[in-house]
């Protein structure tokens, strides 16, 4: 399970299309959409990237008309930014109209061991952390539901009827979409008392995927602010959308020397977290996922990408680890064969670097893939530490040697 964070724009889109309302706000990606504005409105314009405190980053175009949100656009459009020490370049915005706002909350939704936490707090806006001591917090336990009674003792007297529907109907929002956390700072009502989202914040599991097709079926799984996506990467997330297994591919460090091929995303971080206590944080190539069954050709294809990437870094000494947990449904014989198609095309540079190969895996033919595999190493001379189910999955980072 990863945690990912998407746009509020396809948030408050979605909200929209399940409860049947227009969701008037505008997606900015090319100065022309700006013309998608209306000449009679005025509008809150700000980038929509995956950062927050817009506000207090000056980042944020208020009470503004379709021609002055064009002078801001203009301004800021991609424009080179640092936020929180991280560079990049502003290229997402969202424009919505502005709200006559009379009245703030604060509310949101995460989950935890114990059950959803519901936080909310009659005095939202962008200070919230400063007044922390402002929220009430609840914890709903996983076989329970959000009820009215827990909304009366949440807010207490802020629970009109019109309000305690509205937290329902995000509760259920939050609960049957695939969210691991979704937060609104502010809810806001306006002079006639109609409430709106004026912030949204959010992050789903994505692993869920596949149960939410038809409520994700316009939803953008975006990179991080100053992700630069590279050409082994794109082609990965092409790879992934067409196939029903998993591949994902994440460049870390393009100068490490430990470089991975993992299975499963449960695995995976139990593998990169290992790594990281054992004091290699910093000299990991990649976090990935290669899991759900993956056919013979598409394991080449992925194991292939992997290795131009690692032979482009012309450090020696290096280690490949394919590793994972004991799968219950990938055949490990026809991973295993694809891996060793892409290690065959390689064996020169893979033997100028100095590649080692340390292995753990456990599933489907586990015995045949393991000895296809050791066999390959043999026959192509890559130094190998080879092991099964026999072994804890993280013994084998023991082995890494720096």
């Amino acid at each position: 399970m990863a945690q990912i964070s998407i746009r509020e724009y396809d948030v408050k889109k979605m909200f929209s299309d399940k409860v049947k309302q227009d969701y008037s706000g505008v997606q900015i990606r090319k100065l022309s959409d700006i013309e998608k504005l209306s000449e009679d409105k005025k509008y809150v314009i700000k980038p929509d990237m995956l950062f927050w405190k817009r506000g207090k980053r000056g980042l944020l175009g208020i009470n503004l008309d379709k021609s002055q949100c064009k002078s801001w656009l203009e301004k800021y459009f991609g424009k080179a930014e640092n936020i929180d020490g991280v560079d990049g370049t502003l290229d997402v915005f969202l424009a919505e109209e502005v709200v006559d706002i009379k009245t703030e909350y604060y509310l949101s939704f995460a989950q935890s061991r114990d059950g959803d936490i519901v936080t909310f707090s009659p005095e939202g806006w962008i200070d919230i952390e400063e007044n922390w001591e402002s929220t009430t917090t609840i914890t709903i336990p996983v076989t329970q539901n959000l009820e009215i009674n827990n909304i009366t003792n949440l807010t207490w007297d802020h629970s009109s009827e019109d309000f305690q529907k509205l937290i329902l109907g995000l509760w259920d929002f939050y609960k049957n979409y695939g969210f691991i956390s979704l937060e609104f700072n502010p809810i806001a009502q306006d002079s006639s008392w109609k409430f709106h989202m004026i912030d949204a914040v959010a992050k789903v599991d994505d692993q869920e995927e596949y149960l939410q097709k038809s409520n994700w079926k316009n939803l953008e799984i975006p990179n991080n602010y100053g992700f630069q996506e590279n050409a082994g990467e794109r082609y990965i997330a092409e790879l992934d959308n067409q196939t029903w297994a998993s591949l994902k591919m994440k460049i870390l460090n393009p100068e490490a020397k430990i470089w991975t091929l993992f299975a499963g995303g449960g695995g995976s971080l139990v593998m990169t977290d290992t790594l990281g206590a054992l004091g290699y944080a910093d000299n990991i190539w990649n976090y990935g996922e290669c899991s759900w069954n993956p056919s013979r050709e598409f394991t080449y294809e992925y194991t292939k990408t992997l290795l131009w990437e690692m032979l482009a870094n012309k450090q020696s000494w290096k280690y490949l680890i394919i590793a994972g947990a004991i799968a219950n449904f990938t055949h490990i014989d026809k991973t295993f064969a694809g891996i060793i198609d892409a290690l065959e095309e390689n064996i020169e540079e893979i033997h100028a670097q100095n590649v080692t190969i340390l292995v753990r895996r456990g599933g489907i033919n586990e015995k045949a893939g393991l000895k296809i595999l050791e066999d390959a190493c043999m026959k192509l001379k890559i130094p190998a530490i080879i092991t099964g189910s026999d072994t804890y999955m993280t013994d084998i980072l023991k082995e890494i040697k720096l």
